[in-house]
């Protein structure tokens, strides 16, 4: 069941850290000696020798250590840089563009506060299990033991301990002339189909700008690979336990986008209801007769329709279950049975009694369900009905969201106007704050490339820049960034980045002058009102000072496809400032029911608990109308 993988051409996103490919066939550079030596400098091996095995693509910010590499890769052919605003930011851009295309990328920063700023990034790379190599210069290696301005050695910040429990590996360029061969270990590492995520690579300022004797050249060489085989036993046992389940459920986490179509496949064979966590939004499209939609925060009506008399046995496919993706939804009810797949087995049992825990890679373990189920004539008999029975009423919290011509304008029908006006083949994105909740449960997803978000680390700013590498990898795909003022007051800098690769991104702004997911949160937690008010930004103002369209949206029906094309036809990014009623809310969809919810004590599975688990090996009510408290904004 071997499925090669080549990291420079294959999609995938398994998104989390648990993720990983069930195989993995990854190009590192064999050596072969040429008739006649010649000399460069080591970022110049470097950087050709991860061309070699796929890296072409540069995200980051330069600075004086760091410009040995930088020149290497603005001399390389076929290479390209996208020089960002902010190292964090150029770590989003770069999972953005992974998402979008499958290719790893390097991220590429400077020493001292270009290294301390882009930890936020990799730590979300890392939680979501995003391949990409960090490429950090230093000052003088040989200067260690000194006080040097900016060092990241031990005498110094400390960088290699501080970055070593979120990355794959943590290398320092001991010498020139082994600088391109560390430079591909740090690679293999970050690339592990088993444990994939961001790879560290510091290069000294001395070593790097060093010139080496050339006596390799690089071919198609070393090659990795993973396979995996399934019991079929235990693949029999879970399409039995699903098809005989009296309420049975299957949950599609992030780490399924790449394997969309055999988990698709597998849920017709057995037609069993599935739901998808926040992060795994689309990898089905919510327009699929088994489908329940979103699952977890603002989860949808179905979901919670359907999960609400306890389902009594759930396969969670490539998910933590964690309190975002759980939320108001539990996967199982009271005594009921939880199979868990996941390449992580530190997830069975952590938020839910696991009855049987698979670790194993997915790919090969729906297909072998699927297959066997079919030559078996495996299927449910009742679970169509259920489903039937749960979509009988709208999915979503205001039923009438589409056509909702209320004065102050609400987010639910922003969210209609902007999906209508940009279509169903665009990619949406979203950032973190109030905004997220509205796309997740209003915005209908169509396949794994047609919605994305950030929530392994849950970082303002992420889906801001996040976009910028989406954008990149798909040209040909319109690209909308669902975000709030906030994130754009800490992270709009980037779209000097979208401007100057004429990117035409629409940023759809929610623009209530507050924290406003903060400013909910607060009040419902502690039951204490606190302004948590910005000053009003005039977005249109602000992009037209950057040399950017953008418009003023405050009234029903103003998004329109006219409009989104009349501003994106210079191609640059867009900015619509839209100013709504941050009063409206979707009923228990917020960060604290989810909390609350998780806080709770889980059901407990009949006869389980952590020493009872069975692990198995893988060898191979709505409102109709919404509320208003107060007129959002003044006039401008």
């Amino acid at each position: 069941m071997i499925e090669p993988f080549v990291p420079s051409e294959s999609p995938q996103d398994p998104s989390r850290r648990s993720s990983g490919a069930n195989s993995s066939i990854l190009s590192i550079p064999d050596v072969a000696h040429l008739p006649e030596p010649q000399r460069e400098t080591a970022t110049a091996r470097i950087v050709s020798a991860l061309a070699a095995a796929g890296i072409t693509t540069y995200f980051g910010l330069p600075g004086g250590p760091v410009m040995p590499v930088f020149d290497a890769v603005l001399r390389s052919p076929g290479v390209t840089l996208i020089e960002s605003r902010h190292e964090t930011h150029a770590v989003f851009e770069a999972m953005g563009y992974w998402r979008a295309t499958g290719k790893v990328p390097a991220v590429v920063v400077t020493s001292g506060p270009g290294a301390t700023n882009v930890v936020t990034g990799v730590v979300a790379a890392h939680l979501e299990g995003v391949p990409m190599l960090l490429i950090c210069g230093d000052v003088a290696w040989a200067a260690s033991g000194g006080r040097l301005l900016q060092s990241l050695g031990r005498e110094g910040i400390g960088f290699e301990d501080m970055l070593k429990n979120v990355t794959r590996a943590v290398v320092r360029v001991a010498l020139p002339r082994s600088a391109a061969s560390q430079a591909l270990g740090a690679l293999r590492a970050a690339t592990n189909p088993l444990n994939p995520g961001p790879a560290l690579l510091i290069v000294p300022i001395e070593h790097g700008g060093a010139q080496v004797e050339v006596k390799q050249r690089y071919v198609e060489g070393v090659r990795m690979a993973v396979t995996s085989q399934v019991n079929d036993d235990i693949a029999i046992e879970v399409a039995n336990m699903l098809a005989t389940a009296q309420r049975p459920l299957v949950v599609v986490g992030a780490a399924c986008r790449r394997y969309a179509g055999a988990v698709q496949r597998m849920i017709e064979q057995l037609r069993i209801p599935f739901v998808t966590t926040p992060q795994g939004k689309g990898i089905i499209s919510e327009h699929h007769r088994f489908s329940l939609r979103n699952f977890g925060m603002a989860s949808s009506w179905w979901a919670r329709r359907y999960t609400a008399p306890g389902v009594d046995v759930a396969l969670a496919l490539g998910t933590d279950l964690d309190d975002v993706s759980v939320g108001p939804t539990p996967p199982i009810g009271p005594g009921g049975s939880l199979v868990h797949v996941d390449l992580d087995p530190t997830v069975f049992n952590r938020n839910f009694p696991t009855r049987l825990g698979i670790n194993g890679d997915l790919n090969p373990f729906v297909e072998r369900v699927r297959s066997l189920a079919l030559e078996l004539g495996i299927s449910s008999r009742s679970a169509a009905q259920l489903h039937a029975e749960a979509t009988q009423g709208s999915p979503f919290d205001c039923e009438g969201f589409r056509g909702d011509e209320s004065p102050t304008l609400a987010p639910h029908r922003v969210i209609h106007d902007l999906e209508a006006a940009a279509g169903p083949d665009a990619t949406y994105i979203t950032d973190i704050g109030e905004h997220m909740l509205f796309a997740l449960h209003y915005l209908t997803a169509h396949g794994p490339k047609s919605f994305s978000i950030h929530l392994g680390l849950g970082s303002m700013g992420s889906g801001i820049c996040s976009a910028i590498g989406h954008a990149i990898g798909n040209p040909e795909r319109r690209v909308v960034c669902i975000c709030g003022d906030g994130g754009m007051q800490m992270s709009g800098s980037e779209l000097l980045v979208a401007a100057k690769h004429k990117l035409p991104i629409v940023y759809a702004v929610f623009n209530d002058a507050r924290y406003n997911m903060v400013y909910h949160g607060y009040k419902q937690q502690f039951e204490n009102e606190a302004a948590w008010e910005t000053p009003w930004v005039d977005f249109v103002g602000w992009a037209r000072s950057m040399g950017m369209p953008g418009a003023r949206i405050d009234r029903p029906g103003q998004i329109t496809k006219e409009l989104l094309d009349t501003l994106t036809a210079p191609r640059l990014p867009v900015v619509l400032d839209i100013r709504h009623d941050a009063s409206v809310r979707i009923k228990g969809a917020g960060r604290v029911e989810s909390l609350q919810q998780m806080s709770a004590t889980p059901p407990r599975s009949a006869g389980s608990g952590s020493a009872s688990t069975r692990s198995s090996q893988a060898r191979s009510g709505p409102s109709a109308a919404h509320t208003k408290k107060r007129t959002p904004f003044p006039g401008l």
